[in-house]
């Protein structure tokens, strides 16, 4: 159950701040320097998602909310996450050849969806690290 609230709070405030670092013509907020998108491209929105993940790492961190087992797989998240997203873009542009509304509900799914794979990204890569940490021998035994 703790896991679940963990990944829970990691997603919702990923799309807190990613609303927050976004910023629109309707926005009613001023843009945080370096951290919003300057224009609407695939690599604004990539370096935005990169962004929100960083911020809310580092706040985790500052809050002691990050257990040092994870740092290398949330590490690893931050490359693995934003390296996605051009992809499902293309996807969703080019793939599945989304047009209008259906094009903005498919961005928008993506919203909650991306920190969701996070979090099971790095889950994931905190097991496998784990496991090949217990699995390797001690410097003692060499």
């Amino acid at each position: 159950m703790r896991r679940f609230l963990d990944t829970a709070a990691f997603v919702a405030a990923n799309i807190l701040v990613m609303i927050l670092l976004h910023g629109n013509s309707r926005q009613f907020w001023p843009k945080v320097p370096y951290l919003s998108l300057r224009d609407e491209s695939v690599g604004e929105h990539t370096r935005l998602l990169f962004n929100t993940l960083v911020v809310v790492t580092a706040v985790q961190a500052a809050l002691g909310r990050l257990p040092r087992a994870v740092w290398l797989p949330r590490a690893l998240t931050l490359g693995v996450i934003p390296a996605t997203l051009p992809a499902l873009i293309w996807l969703g542009q080019h793939g599945l050849r989304l047009k209008g509304t259906t094009a903005e509900h498919y961005n928008l799914a993506l919203v909650p969806l991306l920190p969701i794979a996070a979090a099971f990204v790095e889950h994931r890569l905190a097991v496998a690290l784990g496991s090949a940490e217990e699995t390797s021998p001690a410097p003692d035994a060499l």
